[in-house]
């Protein structure tokens, strides 16, 4: 595969994760400021929501609602918005049009056009629900209908990686940004700990291996340990590591090649680390860690499949 179509479909997955992720946490953010949920005041939850996000404050006080949402959601002007990762996206698969099915390019048109022609202060003064679920369905279809019109090849293995990567790196920034602004809200705060299980898609999941008693011991293990959970981090990893075995058995890349070895030592990390001692420690610096390894593996991809020399390719 050129090095051009795996950037591009790698580069599509991701900002299509990008902006459902957003869409997900601006849902429930909304929701909480709007029933007035008791714990963190409006500019806390706003500061942990770009955090969340690892996006800078848009140039908008943090009072005023309606303009932080079209920042984060219609903006065209603003790289954050969702709808800057939608264009980007469909520039991306625009660009390898030829290497994905008929039915994803009408679904991402399909998406890009629904989001685009919305008018910058329809999406507050209608219904913001009806948006996120529109950003959220439309992702989901997308990822649906590329597994079930794709081949499963080197092509659609670059569109796993993209989709976990980002996955991975964006639930690093979430916990983090929830427990550090537990001190606020009181350890045992339950509508907080919603928020973060329901910004991960994790209440009802958590709920039928745990049970409806919200504890932060319980959340951060889920979120980063658990194997089946399709947004945790262990989750994340596997799938990492099965495409780039799936990369390896289609090209001349090793699977003792620092690419592999880089996704197994990140799989170790989350396959044998006990939550106890995770949290008995400095929890930031680990999940800062645990970004730092999955950006490790995203650069070492680019420079493996993408800005490689003429001479390593020759070689």
């Amino acid at each position: 595969m050129l090095s051009r179509v795996a950037d591009h479909l790698y580069w599509m997955s991701r900002y299509l994760e990008r902006a459902e992720h957003t869409a997900r946490l601006m849902d429930v953010h909304l929701v909480q400021l709007l029933e007035q949920v008791p714990g963190l005041d409006t500019e806390q939850r706003w500061k942990r929501l770009l955090r969340s996000l690892n996006v800078t404050q848009p140039d908008a006080d943090l009072q005023d609602i309606e303009r932080l949402t079209r920042c984060l959601t219609v903006d065209s002007s603003s790289a954050t918005s969702i709808m800057s990762y939608v264009v980007v996206a469909r520039e991306n698969a625009q660009q390898v049009r030829e290497q994905i099915s008929s039915e994803m390019w009408m679904q991402l048109n399909q998406l890009y056009l629904g989001i685009t022609r919305k008018e910058r202060r329809t999406v507050w003064s209608a219904q913001p629900y009806e948006f996120f679920t529109s950003v959220k369905e439309g992702s989901h279809l997308f990822q649906g209908i590329t597994d079930a019109t794709m081949n499963h090849n080197e092509g659609w293995h670059f569109i796993q990686l993209g989709r976990f990567i980002e996955r991975m790196v964006s639930l690093a920034d979430l916990v983090d940004s929830f427990f550090a602004y537990s001190a606020f809200a009181g350890a045992d705060d339950y509508f907080e700990w919603l928020a973060l299980l329901k910004s991960a898609t994790a209440f009802e999941a958590y709920c039928k291996i745990y049970h409806a008693d919200l504890r932060p011991d319980w959340i951060a293990e889920f979120l980063l340990f658990n194997s089946e959970f399709p947004h945790s981090a262990r989750f994340c990893v596997e799938m990492i590591l099965a495409s780039l075995n799936a990369i390896s058995d289609a090209t001349t890349l090793h699977r003792n090649s620092r690419l592999h070895r880089l996704a197994g030592r990140l799989r170790s990390t989350l396959s044998y680390d006990e939550i106890g001692e995770v949290l008995a420690g400095d929890f930031h610096a680990y999940l800062a860690d645990l970004k730092r390894q999955s950006m490790d593996i995203h650069e070492t991809l680019h420079e493996t499949f993408v800005t490689y020399s003429i001479e390593a390719a020759l070689a």
